[in-house]
């Protein structure tokens, strides 16, 4: 158990009260020996003067002079109070050695104390300073991951933002390989109608010089082919209905019609009258049709694709004037 140095000092103070109060109760209640007059022991006498008055003063009153004190020692009883003496001044320097020896410790164990405390104060410190450190590189590296987190979920977007950006690249570019695909197709399409219908124009205008040809080799026949009166039901020898015109004119212009005319089943049998007017060039000035009206828009078509007529004859005026019956046959 340890002691409180305070404690210990006063302890040892009242160890050396109680040696030294046995000393000299020792010392004081010894009774001493009665001393032997006359046989050879020495006597001590301390002789006391009497007090002497001031020499300006007044002379006080007389007193009866004290009687001289004469105090017999024994040399026995004098060596053992000195006997004792040095053995209370012993002790008591043993004591004030042990006390030092005791101070001394109590100051070592202090220091060593002392040092103990600081070395443990010293050890909480680096302790803190390991916790907080130890703390500080968990945090750091719980934000380092953190970091690292944000940073992957950042390329992960970026990746899957340029993904996106790609897969819709490829789609406007698919998309525009199939406008472009379906461009050129529209464009051969259009290609093809052209040359469809270049192929029909050459159709029809070699159809037109054959008939123009046909024309020509017929109009050596006119007067052998025509009457001046004129078929309203076949269409030959047709002119305005009056006399005197060329014969055959009609058949020709008939002819032409027939050549670019265009029926279908539903056309079969349905009659119509068509009248033309053409000028001295052999163009149509104007013309009209009588029936069926799906029957005369074809009719009035093959005349537009004829275009220009042989030239009426200069000595039939009335040729100008072309009424023709026509009635489709399949």
């Amino acid at each position: 158990m340890k002691i409180n140095m305070k404690v210990a000092f006063i302890i040892a103070i009242l160890i050396h009260a109680i040696i030294l109060a046995v000393l000299l109760l020792r010392i004081n209640l010894d009774k001493p020996s009665r001393p032997n007059l006359g046989k050879g022991d020495i006597m001590h006498a301390t002789f006391v003067p009497p007090a002497k008055g001031k020499e300006t003063g007044k002379a006080s009153a007389k007193k009866s002079a004290p009687e001289p004190t004469v105090v017999i020692e024994d040399p026995k009883v004098k060596e053992e109070a000195l006997k004792r003496e040095q053995q209370a001044k012993e002790l008591k320097q043993r004591m004030e050695q042990k006390k030092l020896e005791e101070q001394k410790k109590q100051a070592d164990l202090a220091l060593k104390k002392k040092k103990i405390e600081e070395e443990k104060k010293k050890l909480e410190e680096q302790k803190k300073k390991e916790e907080e450190l130890k703390k500080k590189l968990e945090e750091e590296k719980k934000q380092k991951a953190e970091e690292e987190k944000k940073k992957k979920l950042e390329e992960q977007k970026k990746l899957e933002e340029k993904k996106k950006l790609e897969e819709q690249k490829k789609l406007e570019e698919q998309k525009k390989k199939a406008e472009a695909e379906k461009k050129k197709l529209e464009e051969k399409k259009k290609q093809e109608e052209l040359a469809k219908k270049k192929a029909e124009a050459a159709a029809k205008a070699k159809a037109q010089a054959e008939a123009k040809a046909k024309a020509q080799a017929d109009s050596l026949e006119d007067d052998i082919l025509g009457t001046a009166d004129g078929d309203e039901k076949n269409g030959q020898g047709l002119g305005s209905g009056g006399s005197g015109g060329e014969a055959g004119y009609g058949d020709k212009v008939r002819g032409l019609i027939e050549q670019n005319w265009r029926i279908d089943p539903s056309m079969n049998g349905k009659r119509v009258v068509v009248t033309i007017k053409i000028d001295n060039n052999g163009m149509v000035t104007s013309q009209n049709c009588q029936g069926d009206e799906k029957v005369c828009a074809s009719a009035l078509e093959s005349i537009v694709n004829v275009g220009m007529f042989p030239k009426p004859p200069s000595s039939c005026p009335e040729c100008s004037n072309i009424k023709i019956s026509m009635t489709p046959k399949l």
